[in-house]
């Protein structure tokens, strides 16, 4: 899963974009998508193409809404995930063609207990999917015909935040007779947590039907298992087409007091139905978490249900603003292995000069941070050599131990050492000294045993190496100074090109011989000496 996307070239890449608005596809608003994405630093486009528009009148299609997307996204260099906004919009049948909404015995919508309509359609009824097939089998017919060389459209996702609005499952004729149905064979051995069975005499229970399988999520794991089967026919349909790969996006259940229907979509592939979403899909290559969640223990709990062995981690939503995505999106990678994360809500981002806006800033250092060391985060990912550091509430400092030196993160915020050495970025510059104000954070990669590269913004790296076990006097090593940041081979800034490290500044003297610091998501490679030059005689 460690490249599972791959540009033109067929060459990994680790994607970092943000999401246009819902409405921006065929407007000029695209442009301002691309432009807050270049002042993210990222390489990537996610915009809705929408159902209504390529087939307002039935059988009758066209493409130049996707056209147009794909060459604004090609001719600004971007890489595009495209949306299929159709059935489903969180749950809602907004961009269905008006023949599908005037026609509801046809094309029926879901009934909640009461008989009455949800704004759902449901995915019980065959001739709702046959019609959404058929338009995204057009679309993705074109899209190979138009595309397949410059792979400019790298995945689509099928659908938006599936599943019910406003009722725990469909409780038409229809559905009601498919409940009745024995539960599939190949769900049978599945097991949810707290469905009120744990400990209960199997031997009583009738493992034939939802509610013996399932218990209180019976009708939860019923209404996930049809639209998991909704989705995955679309997605078979689509890579008969053109074989790329097929996502889709969950709105999150791990909110609330989780109780589907009511704290989020029912039928959603949300972490307790994954099990079930995964045997209902296997035409659908990633299941995706859109999390908006801002507490740490929050954001990593989720981030824990997605990265699966059967499912790399990749974030198409998040916040667009403020600290905590910034924050929580350098754990996702290190401690969650992302292959990557997109922010909703692009054009959002700037001001009406196209400058970025204030509270844009924490995150697009984030981004950029990603970018930098892009090529190595997509090699290491997953071995243990991926670190992230993030400023916590009241903390200065992080340490980290590794087998052969120790590692201190020291935070700029709120700290005495406001050190302003060691780049090339003026820190006593007016207009750099927000840098100094930055939510420190940064990721550490290790590439050698005595070789790290980091990058991130307000944070200050100290290396000190390690007594060898063996070593008889090991005090005497910890108080000399060669076994601190002095012991440097190296202290470089650059970039990466092509896969390949390019030095750009070399620092020394007062840039090199303090803390090793990194600003604005600026990348730099320390190469330490093997030879702490203790056994000189």
């Amino acid at each position: 899963m460690n490249d599972f996307f791959r540009d033109e070239n067929g060459q990994p890449m680790f994607l970092l974009g943000l999401q246009a608005h819902n409405s921006s596809t065929g407007t000029d608003m695209i442009k301002k998508a691309i432009k807050a994405i270049s002042l993210y630093g990222g390489n990537l486009l996610e915009a809705p193409i929408y159902w209504n528009q390529i087939e307002a009148e039935q059988d009758v299609y066209d493409m130049k809404l996707v056209k147009d997307l794909i060459d604004e996204t090609r001719e600004a260099g971007l890489k595009l995930i495209i949306l299929w906004f159709a059935t489903s919009k969180n749950g809602h049948p907004n961009y269905v063609p008006d023949y599908i909404k005037l026609q509801p015995d046809t094309y029926r919508l879901a009934l909640g207990p009461d008989r009455a309509p949800v704004p759902s359609l449901s995915p019980h009824c065959s001739a709702t999917l046959e019609r959404d097939r058929k338009a995204f089998e057009k679309m993705m017919t074109f899209i190979k015909e138009y595309d397949e060389k410059q792979k400019t459209v790298l995945a689509v996702q099928i659908e938006n935040e599936m599943g019910y609005a406003n009722t725990d499952r469909d409780y038409s004729l229809k559905a009601c007779e498919d409940y009745k149905k024995p539960v599939p064979e190949i769900l049978r051995n599945v097991t949810l947590e707290d469905t009120g069975l744990e400990g209960m005499d199997t031997g009583t229970l009738d493992k034939s039907t939802w509610r013996g399988c399932f218990g209180r999520h019976a009708h939860e794991a019923f209404s996930a298992w049809y639209h998991a089967c909704y989705i995955n026919e679309i997605a078979k349909a689509g890579k008969a087409c053109y074989e790329i790969p097929m996502i889709t996006n969950v709105m999150v259940g791990e909110q609330g007091y989780e109780e589907a229907g009511r704290c989020y979509n029912s039928g959603a592939a949300v972490g307790r139905m994954l099990d079930i979403w995964k045997l209902g899909t296997p035409y659908l290559d990633l299941i995706c978490p859109d999390i908006y969640q801002q507490a740490k223990k929050d954001y990593a709990r989720i981030c824990s249900r997605y990265d699966r062995v059967d499912n790399a981690l990749f974030i198409p939503e998040s916040p667009l603003m403020g600290e905590a995505n910034a924050m929580n999106a350098l754990m996702a990678v290190a401690d969650y292995k992302a292959i990557g994360i997109s922010c909703f809500g692009a054009e959002s981002a700037l001001h009406e000069d196209g400058t970025l806006l204030e509270g844009a800033k924490p995150m697009a250092i984030t981004m950029k941070t990603l970018a930098a060391l892009a090529p190595l985060i997509i090699k290491y990912r997953g071995t243990g050599a991926v670190h992230a550091f993030v400023q916590d509430e009241f903390a200065t400092k992080d340490y980290l131990r590794l087998p052969r030196y120790h590692i201190e993160a020291h935070y700029i915020r709120n700290n005495k050492r406001k050190q302003s050495y060691g780049s090339r970025i003026n820190m006593r510059a007016e207009e750099n000294r927000w840098n100094l104000e930055e939510r420190g954070r940064g990721l550490l990669i290790q590439t050698g045993e005595d070789e790290f590269y980091i990058a991130g913004a307000g944070i200050a790296f100290d290396f000190i190496r390690r007594p060898d076990p063996l070593d008889e006097n090991p005090y005497i090593q910890l108080s000399s100074r060669q076994a601190g940041q002095l012991n440097f081979l190296s202290v470089e800034e650059g970039h990466f090109e092509n896969g390949h490290w390019i030095t750009d500044y070399l620092r020394n003297g007062d840039e090199a011989n303090f803390s090793v610091y990194t600003h604005g998501g600026q990348a730099v490679r320390i190469r330490l000496n093997p030879n702490i030059g203790m056994d000189q005689k």
